[in-house]
């Protein structure tokens, strides 16, 4: 069963703060996938992310080149962009989840490929006036007729139940 927790931020800088309080329920070999429209906090969101993790690294949006890498104390952070890329095939032949294990993952516009994922947290981010930003966390169902296995994320509820607990 999906289980979701959401928070309201009022301005780009409380994005950001969001992102890095969470940022330590995270490690390499985690995925994040972050949904919504252009211009609704995605890139902002990884900004505090990587801040979270004290990397001096410029965060920018990798609409054009794709996947930007930042660097933190321990590991990296991959950034990937899917706006432009149109297939699974397209996908897999970029070679990134070579790097997956081995780095946080935030995937924007991952969604449309999300079935090729085995398992993730969503963040989904819902305009609801120029600044504010209503912000989901939530996991995915489990497939149709059975069980998620043991996940490198932990229990999916819990991780959940732990970002709820940082925030609130």
């Amino acid at each position: 069963m999906s289980k979701a927790f959401q928070i309201t931020s009022k301005n780009q800088e409380e994005t950001k703060n969001i992102a890095r309080k969470t940022a330590s329920l995270f490690h390499p070999g985690d995925l994040i996938i972050l949904d919504g429209e252009l211009g609704a906090g995605k890139t902002h969101f990884v900004k505090g992310f990587a801040e979270g993790y004290s990397s001096q690294d410029l965060v920018t949006s990798p609409t054009f080149s794709i996947a930007n890498f930042y660097r933190t104390a321990g590991f990296d952070i991959l950034h990937i962009d899917l706006y432009r890329i149109s297939t699974i095939e397209e996908f897999k032949d970029l070679g990134l989840t070579d790097y997956f294990d081995q780095s946080i993952v935030l995937i924007e516009w991952g969604l449309k490929f999300a079935n090729y994922f085995d398992e993730y947290v969503l963040v989904s981010f819902d305009s609801k006036g120029d600044n504010e930003r209503l912000i989901t966390f939530s996991t995915p169902q489990p497939p149709k007729g059975g069980a998620v296995e043991k996940s490198p994320l932990g229990d999916l509820g819990v991780k959940i139940d732990e970002i709820k607990n940082k925030l609130c």
